[in-house]
C-alpha cells in the first residue's frame, strides 16, 4: 500500500521536498489510513504532516465520539491537529441549501483558510471507490469528459493520493496494521444519499458482472484523463488563433471539430466568470451558424453578431455617473478605469499626444457616464459635431457594448469616448495631460 501511495504522489508531483501537508481527518478509515501513510513516507520525502477535522454536529454523540477520536489519535502520533466546529444543521436551515453542500462549503472553506495561513496542501482520503462513484453520479446527471474522470488527483491545493487505492484495499491496510478508525452509521443509509445509493446498491452489481470493476475504471479513467489533456490544449490553441480585441472570431470557431469547440467555448466561459450548463454549450453552437444571443447563468449573455462572438454581463449600475479624479481608479461593468496625470515630457516621450487630453480643458465638476439620447462630440480639429450613436456604428462597436461604455463629460461637452478617443476642446496641445486607460477586470468579460 505505501509503494502505491508513494507511486501517486511522485507520478503526479504532489509533495516535494520542504512542503507541508495537512490530512483531512475524519476519523475514518480512508483518512485515518491515508495519514499514516503519509507519517511513514514523511522521512523519505521531507515534507511535514499535520491534520484538520471538522465537526458537523450532524450525529449527536457519534459526531463527539469523533472528534475525540482524532484528537487522541493525533495526540498518539504527535501529529499537530486543527479543529472546527460547526452546527450544520442551523446553516442548513438558514440557507435553505442541503445539510450535505454546506457540510462540504464549510470543510473546504476551512481546508482553503489553513492552506493559506500555513502555505500548505491539504490532503483528502478519496479512493478510487470513491472516483467510481463520482462517475457513475455524474454520469446519471449529465457528465462531459471531465466528469467520466470523475475526481482529479489534483485541484489547486488539494492532492488525493489515494485515488489509485481501492476502499477494500485500504480496509485490508488496516485489518494488517491492527490501525484503529470510527465508522461514520449515516454510510450505511441509502435513503440519505445518491451517493450512498450507488455505493450500496449500483457498484456490488458491477462487481458481479466483472470483480476487476475498480481497476477496470481506473484504467479508463487514466484514457480519458489522456484524450481530455489532448482536447484541453488543442482547444487552448484554437482559443488564441480566435481571439481579436472585441471577442472571437466566428468563423475560425464554428469550423472547428465539434468536441474541440465544445471544449473551447467551456474554457473562454470559465476564463470570462460565467457559469453554464451543457444545454448552453449547444445553444451557442448554434447561434455561431447564424447569429444572435444565449443567457447564461448570473447575468452574463454570449453574443454572435458581425462574425464576432462576445461575452457581456448586465450589472444593476449601468447608467452609473462617477466624478472626475485625477489619479484614481474605479470599477463599472467588469472593467477598471484609471486617470493618469502626465508631464509633457512623458507625453512626448511616449507619443501619446493624440490618446491625451488637455488637462487645463477638464472643469471641476465634470463626470464619467454613459450615453444618452442625442449625444453629440466634436471632431477633431474640425468645425462639425456628429452623433455618437453613429460614429460609434462607424467605429463597429458592438450595438450591445455602446450603452456600457463611458464618456467623460465637461460644462455639457463630451472631451473623451471610451473606444472612440478625445474629441473637441479636450484634445491636448502642451502642458500637463490627462490619459484615461480601462482593463478586463478579472471574472468578467
Amino acid at each position: 500500500m505505501n509503494t502505491k501511495v508513494l507511486n501517486t504522489l511522485k507520478s503526479h508531483n504532489m509533495l516535494r521536498k520542504g512542503d507541508r501537508v495537512i490530512v483531512a481527518l475524519s476519523g475514518g478509515a480512508d483518512s485515518v489510513t491515508l495519514l499514516s501513510i503519509l507519517l511513514d513516507l514523511k522521512e523519505e520525502l521531507g515534507f511535514e504532516v499535520y491534520a484538520a477535522h471538522v465537526n458537523h454536529n450532524l450525529r449527536g454523540e457519534e459526531s463527539v465520539r469523533d472528534e475525540v477520536f482524532v484528537k487522541n489519535l493525533c495526540a498518539e502520533k504527535g501529529v499537530e491537529l486543527f479543529l472546527k466546529s460547526v452546527d450544520v444543521n442551523a446553516l442548513s436551515n438558514e440557507s435553505g441549501e442541503g445539510f450535505e453542500a454546506v457540510g462540504r462549503r464549510v470543510r473546504y472553506e476551512f481546508f482553503e483558510e489553513l492552506s493559506e495561513k500555513y502555505d500548505a496542501f491539504i490532503a483528502t482520503a478519496h479512493t478510487l471507490s470513491d472516483s467510481l462513484e463520482t462517475a457513475l453520479l455524474n454520469i446519471a446527471r449529465g457528465a462531459s469528459i471531465s466528469g467520466v474522470s470523475a475526481i482529479p488527483y489534483i485541484r489547486g491545493r488539494i492532492i488525493r493520493p489515494l485515488l489509485d487505492v481501492t476502499r477494500q484495499e485500504v480496509e485490508e491496510y488496516t485489518r494488517e496494521n491492527y490501525i484503529a478508525y470510527v465508522n461514520d452509521s449515516t454510510n450505511n443509509d441509502v435513503d440519505i444519499c445518491n451517493r450512498n445509493r450507488i455505493r450500496h446498491k449500483v457498484v456490488p452489481v458491477l462487481k458481479e458482472v466483472n470483480s476487476g470493476a475498480e481497476q477496470n475504471f481506473l484504467r479508463l479513467k487514466q484514457s480519458v484523463s489522456e484524450v481530455e489533456d489532448f482536447v484541453k490544449t488543442e482547444a487552448q490553441k484554437l482559443i488564441v488563433k480566435a481571439e481579436i480585441a472585441t471577442g472571437f472570431k466566428v468563423e475560425i470557431l464554428k469550423n472547428a471539430h465539434p468536441a474541440l469547440l465544445s471544449y473551447a467555448l467551456k474554457l473562454i466561459l470559465a476564463e470570462a466568470g460565467a457559469g453554464f450548463e451543457y444545454k448552453h454549450i449547444e445553444l451557442i453552437k448554434n447561434i455561431l451558424k447564424n447569429s444572435g444571443a444565449v443567457n447564461l447563468i448570473d447575468g452574463y449573455t454570449v453574443v454572435v453578431k458581425q462574425g464576432v462572438l462576445r461575452i457581456t454581463r448586465d450589472t444593476h449600475n449601468t447608467n452609473g455617473e462617477f466624478p472626475f479624479e485625477i489619479n484614481s481608479r474605479f470599477s463599472f461593468n467588469g472593467r477598471l478605469y484609471s486617470v493618469k496625470e502626465l508631464t509633457e515630457e512623458e507625453i512626448v516621450y511616449k507619443k501619446l499626444s493624440s490618446k491625451v487630453l488637455g488637462y487645463d480643458k477638464i472643469s471641476t465638476d465634470a463626470i464619467f457616464r454613459t450615453r444618452k439620447s442625442g449625444d453629440r462630440v466634436k471632431l477633431p480639429n474640425r468645425n462639425l459635431s456628429k452623433d455618437l450613436r453613429k460614429l460609434q456604428n462607424e467605429l463597429k462597436i458592438p450595438s450591445e457594448q455602446r450603452d456600457k461604455m463611458l464618456l467623460l463629460v465637461s460644462e455639457g461637452e463630451i472631451l473623451w469616448a471610451e473606444g472612440a478617443g478625445v474629441f473637441g476642446d479636450g484634445m491636448y496641445k502642451n502642458g500637463k495631460g490627462i490619459v484615461i486607460e480601462s482593463e478586463k477586470e478579472k471574472g468578467y468579460a
